[in-house]
């Protein structure tokens, strides 16, 4: 997977400016995150709940904060990466929390603008998969000529 985000931004560069990547809890990753940071790549990744970083929500008494974090891989291969731990509350669970990891310098006062932009991608999401959802689909019973007119599903 990292090999495939390496491309993924190389390619993009190509053909726009990046200011900042948004990825979901899925990139939750010591070896992902550090790639983004490896190509000098602003990013946001949601944070998952790990015991890590309930420590932190345990330790600290505001809702809303933003501090220095680190995210470890115990396991081999063993890694580590300093980031930027963002807390908010979560808008619709009262006494939840909303979790973010970046790079970027995000201050206090700016922590709900933050994840508020953060929220706004699944929109953009959304937009593209219903896009996907109105493009005509082919399909055709016979393979052969299917394959021979380089059609495809």
């Amino acid at each position: 997977m990292r090999e495939s985000i390496r491309r993924l931004i190389e390619i993009a560069r190509q053909f726009v400016q990046i200011n900042r990547v948004y990825c979901d809890r899925s990139f939750y990753r010591v070896s992902l995150v550090q790639t983004l940071a490896d190509l000098d790549v602003r990013f946001v990744v949601r944070a998952p709940k790990t015991p890590g970083v309930k420590r932190v929500l345990d330790a600290h008494d505001e809702e809303t904060f933003v501090t220095n974090y680190e995210m470890v891989r115990k396991q081999p291969p063993t890694g580590r990466i300093s980031v930027t731990l963002v807390v908010v509350p979560h808008r619709t669970r009262d006494d939840d929390s909303f979790c973010l990891v970046t790079n970027c310098d995000v201050s206090v006062e700016f922590a709900e603008p933050f994840a508020e932009a953060y929220r706004r991608r699944w929109g953009i999401e959304t937009s593209y998969r219903k896009i996907g959802e109105f493009l005509p689909r082919t399909s055709a019973n016979d393979q052969d000529n299917f394959c021979k007119y380089g059609l495809r599903n």
